[in-house]
């Protein structure tokens, strides 16, 4: 495979924002196969899927893509990284914590980079394939009345290319924003 450069680019514009608005947890492999273009955008997948909610607080949670390259072995990967702030301590939340903490799940990340027609930003779609773990967090309590008593969870995945581009208005995106939303297929 040749591997050639294409095309240059230029400075663009000031029209984008940093941070992550929501998550949307989907357990692995209920989406079935995945539809990819050439462009790495995520344009259908095979089955309806349930997925959940996670609204974050503004200016609190991050997502992270390290790509990771050997010219001696010849390889390339992305290393996709979510790390949550989730706060309220709660007896619930807790029994959630556990099971994210155990299982393995695709995540939509959705940016604050709203599309003002949806209502919502433009979303990326991590593990992919290989799904996304838990791994590692915190639990705390704080120390002073205006510390963060809550969640911090680190949240990883390897694939083989960068996390899949949602295009707005393409029959994978989230259609109904809610606790539980269902992703649509073609």
């Amino acid at each position: 495979m040749a591997c050639n450069i294409a095309n240059g680019r230029a400075i663009s514009c000031l029209e984008s924002v940093g941070g992550v608005r929501n998550v949307y947890f989907v357990n692995n492999g209920d989406m079935g196969a995945l539809t990819i273009d050439s462009d790495g955008q995520l344009t259908t997948v095979a089955t309806a899927a349930s997925a959940y909610k996670y609204a974050l607080r503004s200016e609190t949670s991050e997502y992270v893509e390290t790509i990771t390259v050997s010219a001696d072995n010849g390889t390339v990967f992305y290393e996709q990284s979510l790390t949550l702030s989730l706060p309220n301590l709660s007896k619930d939340a807790l029994k959630y914590l556990k099971l994210l903490a155990q299982g393995r799940f695709q995540v939509f990340v959705e940016d604050n980079n709203i599309i003002e027609a949806k209502g919502f930003g433009k979303c990326y779609l991590m593990g992919a394939h290989n799904g996304a773990t838990v791994t590692g967090g915190t639990v705390s309590i704080g120390k002073a009345y205006g510390d963060m008593s809550g969640y911090n969870l680190t949240i990883t995945a390897k694939e083989q290319r960068a996390a899949l581009f949602v295009e707005e208005g393409t029959t994978a995106i989230l259609d109904n924003l809610g606790e539980t939303i269902t992703i649509v297929t073609s």
